[in-house]
């Protein structure tokens, strides 16, 4: 196991960064016509991965994960600091736009964010970088997110696309058409053509439609999958690993949703989804199928509570698209499999943070909020649909997000839960919280095959002290832990036990409406079992001190 913080992936390495980052935009407005243009300068020196995991996203000149080769960037687990470092410098125009005065009609052009998208269609690539705050949770907690000032400005909803993109208005009605780049690996390209339209009444009634093209080319790529080019299976201390070579890959994916009033008190969600995939470089020509994606959910109010019963299905064939970026990080283990995004150093189309690729399940949820205690749980069950046996994972565009494969006579169905408890006291004294999260995993194995047998859980937990003063500083304390344990291709035997402990102390402070400030320490303890055998435990310890300044003129 190497040296990453298990609450974010991020690598954590000994060294020092620096970053200054400005945007500069300039407007023009008349009558009939609004105009604008963003240019961005951006500084980076010290610790490359410390600028690149733990300050606030680069911006796209010196971004290695949006494929900039400004600064030279690889993952590197060093032992001292200033081993990592660099220095990068770069002053360039990020977007413009140019739009009617009434904003019925506004286009942009360069780096954007999408104004309007139903993520289980598309979803923009997953950001990289601990986004600096002054607390902590799991990654996929029930809470609004870490204690923060109101003004305090809020993440970007993912790393940008680089393109065209055009909004239109009229009535009830917004219909945005984007044209427009993702983050790729060098010598690889990956392009979309999205559009979407949306009939949003208010009140919570809202449709949309949605249609998206994605293709890819360049150089093939490495993938874990099993029906690219020359795929095979290498034995390793956990199981056989999959690796095959792809290229040219072409996927289509159309999706109609309804938000809308079932009854008095009952709010209710449909999503459906239906994708076409194919690729030149693969295994077994000619077995690529469509695939579904199938959510319908309902939702009961009654007073400040709510209770909700949401059933998924998305299969192997769904938003199978392989879309490596950055630099792969070396976390094929099953510590670092799950909780967090599907095949890591990729990233899927849709949003598979809920329920991934080849799983079918139900999720009950309760709420109780806006008032002096506020709760929130949930109960996920989720169970593989087809067997991850050598058959189906030959066939183009079958994904297995978590599983490793199976011989085809040794073929068995994994399951898994999800226990989540989220809960705040808003005592006089401040806000007292309680953040958990038990992820299960379990696959059965025939006899003669033990390297199938998947069983382990991962419980993550946070507790948060948080005390405002007054509306322009608030400042938090806690501590988290994440661990996991049981096995892991290995049959019955223990192989897998660790945990990461994690203290932290934050704040902060808006000095006007002009001037902000956060400072945030962490201090974390890793303690486990080694990933192979006769290997090194992963056992260190560290701190990370982030101190981040904001000006808005």
């Amino acid at each position: 196991m190497t040296p990453y913080d298990v609450f974010s992936s991020a690598p954590d390495t000994p060294g020092i960064a620096g970053v200054a980052q400005f945007d500069l935009r300039a407007a023009y407005t008349s009558r009939g016509v609004n105009a604008s243009a963003t240019l961005g300068a951006a500084y980076s020196t010290g610790s490359i991965q410390s600028a690149a995991y733990w300050s606030n996203n680069l911006l796209p000149p010196i971004n290695p994960h949006l494929g900039s080769p400004a600064l030279p960037y690889q993952i590197a687990f060093t032992t001292h600091a200033g081993q990592d470092d660099g220095s990068a410098a770069r002053l360039s125009l990020l977007s413009g736009s140019l739009g009617t005065h009434d904003g019925a009609l506004n286009a942009r052009f360069g780096w954007f964010d999408l104004a309007q998208n139903d993520p289980f269609v598309f979803v923009q690539p997953p950001l990289t970088n601990v986004t600096p705050n002054i607390g902590l949770q799991p990654a996929e907690s029930l809470g609004s997110g870490p204690p923060s000032l109101d003004v305090w400005p809020s993440a970007a909803p993912g790393l940008p696309l680089d393109g065209v993109d055009l909004v239109g208005h009229h009535g009830l009605a917004t219909i945005e058409i984007s044209n427009a780049s993702l983050a790729a690996l060098p010598g690889t390209t990956a392009r979309i053509t999205l559009g979407s339209l949306v009939f949003d009444h208010g009140e919570g009634t809202r449709w949309s439609a949605d249609v998206l093209h994605v293709s890819t080319g360049g150089a093939t790529l490495s993938t874990t999958t099993m029906y690219g080019a020359g795929a095979m299976t290498t034995s390793g201390p956990q199981g056989p690993l999959p690796t095959s070579h792809l290229g040219g890959q072409q996927q289509t994916i159309v999706g109609l949703r309804g938000t809308f009033h079932a009854g008095r008190r009952v709010d209710a969600v449909v999503e459906l989804g239906q994708a076409w995939y194919n690729a030149q470089d693969v295994l077994e020509p000619g077995t690529q199928k469509p695939g579904g994606f199938y959510h319908v959910g309902a939702f009961d109010s009654f007073g400040r509570a709510k209770i909700g019963l949401d059933l998924y299905r998305f299969e192997a064939r769904y938003a199978s698209t392989i879309l490596p970026y950055g630099i792969p990080e070396n976390v094929w283990s099953v510590a670092w499999s799950w909780p967090g995004v599907w095949l890591k150093s990729n990233y899927q189309l849709a949003n598979n943070a809920i329920i991934g690729s080849n799983r079918q399940g139900y999720r009950v949820s309760y709420a109780l909020d806006k008032g002096p205690i506020e709760i929130r749980a949930a109960y996920a069950e989720y169970r593989q649909i087809d067997p991850s046996v050598l058959s189906n994972v030959n066939q183009v565009g079958f994904v297995e997000g978590f599983f490793l494969p199976q011989d085809d006579d040794a073929g068995t169905n994994g399951i898994a839960h999800q226990y989540a408890l989220w809960s705040t006291w808003h005592a006089a004294c401040g806000d007292l919280t309680l953040d958990y999260v038990d992820d299960t995993q379990h696959r059965d194995f025939v006899p003669g095959h033990p390297q199938d047998a998947v069983t382990w859980q991962a419980p993550q937990v946070v507790f948060t002290y948080a005390h405002p003063f007054g509306k322009r500083a608030i400042a938090a304390v806690g501590f988290g832990n994440f661990a996991m344990r049981g096995s892991w291709a290995f049959g019955p035997l223990t192989n897998v036990d660790f945990q990461q402990s994690t203290a932290f102390i934050g704040a902060q402070y808006a000095e006007s409406v002009h001037a902000f400030a956060l400072v945030q320490y962490r201090r974390s303890n890793f303690t486990g079992l080694p990933s192979q055998p006769a290997g090194l435990p992963p056992d260190f310890n560290g701190g990370v001190l982030v101190l981040e300044q904001r000006y808005h003129i």
